[in-house]
């Protein structure tokens, strides 16, 4: 099989888990204190992400890539099934936090492997596809899954999400791809702690600069995960398809957005820290907006520009070398989970104290400092 195919089969669970983010957000408005098992939930998913990680990246190194990537999608499927027959505050807690811990693993496997999975195309052409596909199926998953929501139920969208799971882990046992395994596993066992590890970033500017600006971006993207629910609420009363609708946008932004850095030539690390600047500011213009077409349009221009980022990041990561590769993205994926945690125990409060708008200025004030200085670290940081 193709293994190009692959990345249509992973945009196909990408669907699946748009449209449930939708139905949990549904089915949380449906409890009792709905602001509060928001909360739990975003909250959930990013602590077994966080306390994973690190174990992850390990695992990613030590152990065959494809049959981690293949238990991950089957534990997450099960975990998503368990929410259609027993729709709780707790089972849902419980499952996201699982599927917290499983999509860390197979993301920090899938990433780690593409440079072989792919290792006779160009990583930024690669990742440019990969972004464009994912935010297809965020054009239609979120809208669909809005639109199934409202007219169907949330069980409905639970159970597909689910399937996705499961068919993408049949597709991987059909998959073969070369490891370069043996020697790289010998040389990943000699030095399976994290001190070989740290001591590599810090001889590697770039990357010790992604892995501590990934707990800034997911402070950001933490703010507007929390608070896009709660702007269509108050634009149009629980309006779960225009909840869809906004992720709609910001999907056909990123789909613009990756095709275009797929095929510009500049500095990678300068195309990152540029564009995500930019996303933030169209951020916070769409939660200024009191008008739900003009929150739309400046969602798409911030997808648009969150869209290369993701493609310059995810290139510069895939440079390290393989046989610390998985622990490199366990670091960065630990700080990353780190700041969506943060991000959302810290957005509640902050909301309740400055407004919604107000926790969104907050969040992306910080991140663009970050972002001014990194590239001052990097500008004057000397070259090796």
């Amino acid at each position: 099989m193709n293994h190009n195919w692959y990345l249509y089969v992973n945009a196909l669970s990408s669907l699946g888990s748009r449209m449930n983010l939708i139905a949990c957000s549904a089915l949380i408005f449906t409890f009792e204190h709905s602001a509060y098992w928001m909360t739990a939930f975003f909250v959930a998913r990013q602590l077994g992400g966080m306390l994973f990680s690190p174990l992850a990246g390990i695992l990613a190194d030590r152990m065959d890539r494809r049959r981690t990537m293949i238990a991950s999608d089957m534990g997450a499927g099960l975990a998503i099934v368990a929410i259609a027959f027993y729709p709780t505050p707790y089972v849902l807690i419980a499952a996201a936090f699982l599927n917290g811990m499983l999509y860390t693993l197979f993301h920090i496997s899938f990433q780690a492997s593409m440079p072989q999975i792919f290792e006779n195309e160009q990583l930024v052409q690669v990742n440019g596809l990969k972004v464009r596909l994912e935010s297809l199926v965020g054009i239609i998953g979120f809208m669909l899954g809005g639109w199934l929501t409202d007219h169907y139920g949330y069980t409905i969208v639970i159970v597909l999400d689910a399937a996705s799971f499961l068919f993408s882990a049949w597709i991987l046992t059909r998959l073969r791809w070369e490891e370069k395994g043996d020697i790289a596993r010998a040389a990943s066992k000699a030095s399976s702690g994290f001190r070989v590890t740290l001591r590599y970033l810090r001889e590697t500017p770039v990357l010790l600069t992604i892995s501590l600006l990934a707990f800034l971006v997911s402070l950001s993207t933490s703010a507007y995960n929390y608070g896009l629910p709660f702007l269509a609420d108050q634009l149009r009363g629980s309006d779960a398809t225009l909840h869809g609708l906004m992720w709609t946008a910001m999907s056909v932004g990123g789909l613009i957005g990756s095709y275009v850095a797929a095929r510009l030539r500049v500095k990678l690390v300068n195309g990152m820290l540029v564009t995500y600047a930019v996303c933030s500011v169209g951020i916070v213009g769409a939660f200024a907006a009191n008008h739900a077409v003009f929150v739309l349009l400046l969602l798409g221009f911030a997808g648009l520009f969150s869209g290369a980022a993701q493609v310059y990041e995810s290139t510069l990561l895939q440079q390290a070398q393989n046989e610390l590769r998985g622990k490199v993205m366990g670091v960065q994926g630990l700080l990353s989970r780190s700041g969506f945690f943060a991000g959302f125990l810290m957005a509640p409060f902050l909301a309740g104290a400055f407004t919604l708008f107000g926790m969104l200025v907050f969040a992306q004030l910080m991140f663009v400092a970050g972002l001014i200085g990194f590239g001052l670290y990097l500008a004057f940081t000397p070259k090796k």
